[in-house]
């Protein structure tokens, strides 16, 4: 009657431990071994794993040769994959371009079509899994992509400089602000969340999509922050909101630094900065609104208290006060980039 050597050392407390941990099948042949230890038959062995000797015997002549490590499988070769270095260079520089680049009549790459496009540029036939996992490897993910602004001011970097240079040299007392405005509306933003899988999350959308826009303005050195809610943005909310500054922080200079979009630099605007003598305006870059920091402080409001939750004005306006009264002034700076 066939039984396993004489277990070793620490054989025995490896083989428990293999029990209690290893995937099932390792798992079963450790225990295989320890059951033939303690006098169990083979056929005994047969009955309890329903297997047949000869797998019982192999696992038994496994283990007298190279013990419990012998009990885990071994690599196996396989059939060489259909995805060499080749193809897969094929598929990236596909990815890279768009696919009427290489007369598809479509602008996006799905699994789908580009199966095709290897099957009938290399004549091979790659299943969608297959494809899948290529991209995958090659570090490609299916994410939404970004706006980018094509026109750029060629002025940009000396403009960035100039205003550094004001900023940097005025004189002591003067306030220095960074301003912006932002539009909310009934119509949550959409953002990632977490949700059950296969369970898409529905967000309602309202009857009428309401909306009022905040101006807002960052003080550089200290972190206060200065808004106004207004239904329109124009000359006359832009020349309020600025009153409405200077008569909340009297007695001081200020400098206010923001993009040059058109209410910002319409005449009736610029005739009314000329006659206040406590303000000037720096105007930042033509079509680069996201060199101003304060785009950073919109956004984490918009995620905190707009995303994916349909409210009415009055609930959203009611949100966004909470938000900045809950936020220190050192808490904006870092929102907006401005603290190390």
């Amino acid at each position: 009657m066939r039984y396993v050597r004489e277990l070793q050392d620490e054989e025995p407390l490896e083989l428990s431990r293999m029990v209690r941990q290893e995937v099932g099948r390792v798992a079963i042949r450790a225990n295989m071994i320890l059951l033939s230890s303690f006098g169990y038959t083979v056929s005994d062995i047969e009955v309890i794993y329903q297997i047949s000797k000869v797998t019982i015997y192999k696992w038994f002549d496994r283990f007298d040769e190279e013990g419990p490590d012998g009990l885990h499988d071994k690599p196996r070769s396989g059939r060489p994959s259909d995805v060499t270095q080749a193809v897969k260079d094929f598929v990236r520089r596909a990815l890279e371009e768009t696919p009427n680049k290489y007369g598809e009549n479509c602008t996006i790459w799905t699994v789908a079509l580009l199966q095709t496009h290897i099957k009938n540029e290399l004549g091979l036939q790659l299943s969608e899994k297959v494809t899948r996992k290529t991209i995958h490897a090659l570090g490609f993910r299916w994410r939404r992509p970004r706006w980018a602004a094509v026109r750029k001011d060629p002025f940009e970097a000396q403009i960035m400089k100039g205003l550094a240079r004001v900023i940097l040299n005025r004189s002591l007392g003067v306030q220095a602000w960074l301003q912006d405005e932002t539009k909310f509306r009934t119509l949550p933003p959409l953002r990632q969340m977490w949700m059950l899988k296969g369970q898409q999350v529905r967000i309602p959308t309202p009857k009428v999509n309401e909306k009022f826009y905040s101006y807002g303005s960052l003080n550089l050195d200290n972190g206060d922050w200065f808004d106004a809610f207004f239904d329109k943005v124009n000359s006359d909310a832009t020349i309020s909101y600025l009153d409405a500054l200077l008569n909340t922080y009297p007695n001081t200079s200020h400098i206010l630094i923001w993009d040059q979009a058109r209410y910002h630099t319409s005449r009736k605007v610029e005739n009314w900065i000329t006659e206040q003598e406590r303000l000037s305006v720096l105007l930042l870059p033509k079509y680069a609104a996201e060199l101003n920091p304060v785009e950073s402080i919109w956004r984490i409001v918009k995620q905190r208290v707009a995303a994916n939750l349909t409210r009415l004005v009055p609930a959203l306006k009611e949100a966004y006060l909470a938000f900045f009264e809950e936020k220190t002034s050192e808490d904006l700076l870092q929102f907006a980039g401005l603290t190390l």
